[in-house]
């Protein structure tokens, strides 16, 4: 069982205090970063000590043999009580609906894309406004890829009465980038729920993870450069060598539907901050986070918000990955 260790490592860590995180803000010169290039505001608060008790709900365990590497999840615009995810590199262009069950309820192909490192899913506003899901092909392992990528296409509606369909979705959109200092791998993508701006938050062995934003408005088939609009560093407490790197490294986030709050997730704890009506993501990240433990899984990195903001939902990768809700107070 998995329950003992998740709430040992929640007390040790509530022990740990809040030295997790911190972040820093604006635009940064290009260049290599290192852990002590970060520009933190003085008298920066603290991350808020880690929640020793969320309410976690396993809701059940994703049926469909093919999904073996949940590696982003997003809440269905559409459809109530329906998920979208999909694997990491090594499979199709292909987007799955599932629901609270666990089941598939239909699998998409995308069409007119192609699979070479999809990270993360979000749901955001298309060119005509109606719900559009984004897709980030976004990883980097080798820190060489040229090709990266975020597809947007509109978000198809799935039959909730039937299983294990099979369609494709509407042509797809390429939005090509760039990052303005060099190649970076990623793992996190957020869309604003209102005004459809796009963010990347990258995947560092160091903590030092930058935060990125796409040039508003969005082009289709030019390769866009980003804009570094911060950093947020994630720091270990006591752990070290594998858990350590597993505190330090963002591997999914989302805005919440009402778009009044949004995550950052590491392969054990969720960072949330609040976010104004009218706020840009640049300044809400100079409040300060509350953090919590999330239920510990096999290689967590699929976090999003549930349709009514009040709860987050994770898997993650591996077969028969748990689907978790977490409640938020």
């Amino acid at each position: 069982m998995r329950t003992p260790r998740l709430f040992l490592l929640g007390f040790l860590m509530l022990c740990a205090g809040g030295s997790l995180l911190r972040t820093s803000v604006g635009a940064q010169s290009p260049g290599k970063e290192r852990p002590g290039d970060a520009r933190l505001p003085s008298k920066k608060p603290p991350v808020a000590p880690p929640n020793a008790s969320p309410t976690y709900t396993l809701l059940a365990n994703l049926s469909d043999p093919r999904i073996t590497e949940s590696s982003g999840i997003a809440a269905s615009r559409r459809a109530p009580s329906v998920f979208w995810t999909h694997n990491d590199s090594g499979d199709g262009p292909y987007v799955f609906a599932i629901d609270r069950k666990g089941r598939t309820l239909a699998r998409y192909t995308v069409t007119g894309a192609r699979n070479v490192d999809w990270e993360d899913i979000a749901v955001g506003p298309g060119t005509d406004g109606q719900p559009a899901l984004y897709i980030g092909d976004i990883g980097d392992n080798g820190r060489s890829r040229n090709d990266t990528a975020v597809y947007r296409v509109a978000e198809p509606k799935p039959d909730i009465r039937k299983t294990m369909q099979e369609e494709a979705t509407a042509p797809c959109e390429k939005l090509p980038y760039r990052y303005p200092d060099g190649h970076h791998d990623c793992e996190t993508l957020m869309v604003h729920p209102q005004t459809g701006e796009v963010f990347l938050v990258t995947k560092e062995g160091s903590g030092l993870s930058g935060v990125y934003k796409f040039p508003m408005p969005l082009t289709p088939g030019q390769q866009a450069t980003l804009v570094k609009i911060g950093t947020i560093t994630f720091r270990s407490s006591f752990l070290t060598g594998r858990l350590a790197l597993a505190e330090k490294m963002a591997t999914g986030g989302d805005i919440a539907p009402n778009g009044r709050r949004f995550v950052v997730r590491t392969y054990l704890q969720a960072y949330e901050w609040p976010l104004a009506s009218g706020q840009s993501l640049s300044d809400a990240l100079k409040a300060r986070p509350r953090a919590f433990l999330l239920p510990l899984t096999g290689q967590g990195e699929a976090v999003c918000y549930r349709l009514d903001s009040r709860a987050l939902l994770t898997t993650s990768e591996g077969a028969h990955s748990p689907l978790y809700e977490v409640s938020l107070r």
